[in-house]
Parts: C-alpha cells; sequence; structure tokens
C-alpha cells in the first residue's frame, strides 16, 4: 500500500501548484486580438518534437492531443510539467524584451480494466493572453496622452478522458470543462495640463468564461513487422458556445494611487451571453519502433473566421489558423543492463509551422520553430520515471506593414513523469 500511495502524492503536488495561474507560461502581442495565444504543442515531451503527439504515444507518458493515445498506458502514469517563455519585441524602430513562466500541465491516467480500458485526468492551458504596449498620442490644449494597454489571462481546460484498446484500434473521448477569465486593462495619462484631482483613468474589462465540451480521437496502429508500426490518428473537437459574463468598469485614479471614484459601465452576469469557438481537427502518421524510433507529421486545423463574440458578430482580426509539426525521438539503447546514461536519454527534434489566427492589416500572422529535447530516466523505487526538457526557437509575425510586430523567442519546457508499475501488483505484505 506504501507504494501505491506515491502517485497520490505526487498527484496532489501537482494540484497544488497548478493553483497559479496556468495560461501565463507564454506571451504575444497578438494576444490581444480574439481569446489569446491558441495552445497546440502538449506536454514537455511532445514539445521536444514540435508539438507531434496525434497518432504517436509511449505508454511512459499521458499524450493529452489525442484522448486515444491514453490505451496505450498499461499502468498508472502521472506528469506534471512547467514552462518559461523570453521574447523580445520589434516594430523596426523600437526593440525590447520580456520573460515569462508558469506551471504549464498537469495530467494522470489509470487502466481500469487492463490493457483494454483507462481513464484519465487532464488540466492544461486551451489559450494564452499576455501582453502590454504603451502609445502617445496628442491631446487637448498642446497636451500629451500616454497610454498603458495590457491584458493577461485565458481559458484552461480540465478534462475527463475514457479510452479504449481494440486490438490494433484505439479510440477515447475526452469531456472538457474550459474555464477562465481574461483581463484587459487601458489607462490614460494625460501630460502637460493642469489637473484637479485625479492623475489618471482607467478602463478595466473582465471577461469570465465557462463551458463543457467534447473530444473524439482514434488511432489505427498498423503492424508492419515484429515491434515496428505504421501509425493513423485523428482527433476532432465540435464547434461549441462558450459562456462569457463581462464586466466593464471606468475608474479615476488618484496621483498618489487608488481609485476614488469608479463607475460600471457593463455588467451582463445574468444575460446567458456566449462566443462561439469553432471545431477543431487533427491529423496524424507515424513511423514507430518501439522504444526506438519514432518518426512523424501532424497537421492540426481551426478555422477562426467562425469566430462570433458576444454579440454573434464576427471580429475582422482573427482568421483561419492551421499548425504543421514534423519530429521525431531516438533512443540509442533502451536496456536497464547498460552502463551508459546516455545511451538510454530518449532524443526528440522536431520543426513547426503554424498559421496563427491573427489576421493584423491584410497579412496573416505566421509562426515557425525548430524544436529539440530529451528525457533521462530517473531511478524510481516504484516504477519508471523521467524528467523531461523541450526547447523551441521561432519567430512570430513580420514587419511588412504597419503596425506590425516581429517577436523572437526562445520557449524552455521542463517536466517530471512517473509510471507506477505497482498498481496492478499483489501486495504481500500490508
Amino acid at each position: 500500500m506504501l507504494r501505491r500511495k506515491s502517485v497520490y502524492f505526487y498527484v496532489a503536488i501537482g494540484l497544488i501548484i497548478s493553483q497559479q495561474a496556468m495560461a501565463q507560461f507564454t506571451q504575444s502581442s497578438y494576444s490581444i486580438f480574439g481569446l489569446g495565444d491558441i495552445h497546440w504543442d502538449g506536454t514537455a515531451q511532445q514539445a521536444g518534437m514540435a508539438g507531434l503527439g496525434i497518432s504517436n504515444g509511449n505508454k511512459f507518458y499521458v499524450n493529452t492531443l489525442n484522448p486515444a493515445l491514453q490505451a496505450i498506458n498499461y499502468e498508472a502514469v502521472f506528469q506534471t510539467g512547467l514552462a518559461v517563455d523570453r521574447r523580445s519585441f520589434t516594430n523596426g524602430e523600437e526593440s525590447y524584451s520580456s520573460t515569462s513562466g508558469s506551471f504549464r500541465d498537469l495530467a494522470f491516467t489509470l487502466p481500469i480494466v487492463l490493457g483494454k480500458w483507462n481513464l484519465g485526468f487532464s488540466l492544461t492551458p486551451y489559450s494564452t493572453v499576455n501582453y502590454g504596449f504603451q502609445q502617445t498620442q496628442p491631446g487637448p490644449e498642446n497636451s500629451v496622452s500616454e497610454v498603458d494597454v495590457s491584458g493577461e489571462g485565458g481559458i484552461d481546460e480540465l478534462a475527463l478522458t475514457s479510452s479504449f484498446k481494440l486490438g490494433n484500434l484505439l479510440l477515447g473521448i475526452e469531456g472538457a470543462l474550459y474555464f477562465g477569465q481574461i483581463q484587459n486593462n487601458d489607462v490614460f495619462d494625460l501630460q502637460g495640463v493642469r489637473q484637479v484631482g485625479f492623475g489618471t483613468t482607467q478602463v478595466l474589462t473582465r471577461r469570465s468564461f465557462s463551458q463543457v465540451s467534447a473530444t473524439f480521437g482514434a488511432v489505427y496502429r498498423l503492424p508492419i513487422s515484429e515491434n515496428r508500426y505504421l501509425n493513423l490518428g485523428s482527433y476532432y473537437s465540435p464547434a461549441f458556445d462558450l459562456s462569457q459574463n463581462t464586466l466593464v468598469t471606468f475608474e479615476n485614479l488618484a496621483s498618489q494611487g487608488g481609485a476614488f471614484s469608479t463607475d460600471t459601465l457593463v455588467f451582463d452576469n445574468d444575460q446567458n451571453l456566449s462566443v462561439s469557438i469553432p471545431d477543431r481537427l487533427g491529423l496524424g502518421i507515424s513511423y514507430q519502433e518501439t522504444r526506438k524510433i519514432t518518426l512523424g507529421i501532424d497537421l492540426q486545423i481551426q478555422n477562426w473566421s467562425k469566430f462570433r463574440d458576444r454579440e454573434g458578430q464576427p471580429e475582422q482580426n482573427i482568421d483561419q489558423a492551421f499548425r504543421l509539426a514534423i519530429g521525431g525521438s531516438y533512443i540509442p539503447n533502451f536496456s536497464e543492463t547498460t552502463s551508459s546514461l546516455f545511451e538510454v536519454i530518449s532524443y526528440r527534434l522536431g520543426m513547426h509551422y503554424e498559421r496563427t489566427p491573427f489576421f493584423v492589416n491584410g497579412d496573416n500572422i505566421d509562426d515557425f520553430g525548430l524544436s529539440l529535447g530529451f528525457s533521462m530516466p530517473l531511478n524510481a523505487v516504484w516504477g519508471y520515471s523521467n524528467i523531461n526538457f523541450g526547447m523551441t526557437i521561432g519567430s512570430r509575425g513580420n514587419l511588412n506593414t504597419v503596425n506590425l510586430i516581429r517577436e523572437n523567442y526562445l520557449k524552455f519546457s521542463l517536466g517530471f513523469s512517473l509510471q507506477d508499475i505497482t498498481w496492478f501488483a499483489k501486495q504481500r505484505f500490508n
């Protein structure tokens, strides 16, 4: 019983860590539009392969991209991770850099009927809002208006997955609660005129979201020879309406700080308004040699031009989005008897091209990156554990037209995974 309790311990620790702002592990100037920057690339070990993971999986990790692939986890598996994003921004004239980071994901899968039926739990970000701008504009009477525009928050996905193994066919269904809050803050400071009683004004918009939806997944593992497979995988998330409550306040701020007057401009808590989230499709194909080589390609598509705001209107700055990822992994010699640590490490490499949902001044905002990573096994009394690392270097946006920003970034993902091999073992002593 003592060994079995170890999994519960790590799940509890992961839940405590995840109470921090989940959706803040990345940043982008373009997340001012729509619901922010959409999360595509799975967990830390998947990020090391540019997010590859729709058709390929591994029994030592939890796959959060395709619910069908949790059917190959024959033992209980727990994993968690965090991420750091270092990014530089330029508009062609000025440049600055920023760093953000936070909890990234939490997942746990448990076999109910060994080799046939698994249940899984995961907590992952769906979108991220994290941006900040400062603008200077002419004001009345030769004054200058300084405007600070910022936003933070995002939408998270809390999912319960049921997956099945029917021979070489894997099937999965995921029921998910989407929830979160996005806060936009515009601060106006008028310089050069006599101000009486206050220094700045602030407009604060807080949008809260919640809704339940589903994702369906399937994978067929075609045997080529012993321990070699050609995998075909897909998932589909139908369109759904995401409930939204909005609060907008206007505040006069004293020069010493703090608001001395506040007006509520919008409060629609009882109006049952919602935004429309478009459907999402993922397709993947991969070659896999068990505990040796994985090579694959994934395509994910989501047409954000179908997005509708709470008034039922489209947003002009978001459009069709897709993500293409190519990657793989290699283990030199997976053997418990080898004396070399470097032979049992899983090495990963990948590249991605993404057409983001953002469409600004007639230009699509594209994202390109190269990824690498590894998983290093650790000694564990109760099972097989790994430290998982992923790194992506990339670029987003261009300077083709006015008001566009180019972002160069370096992302680090660090995770821990534990496979508990004692779950179905008979206990001789209690």
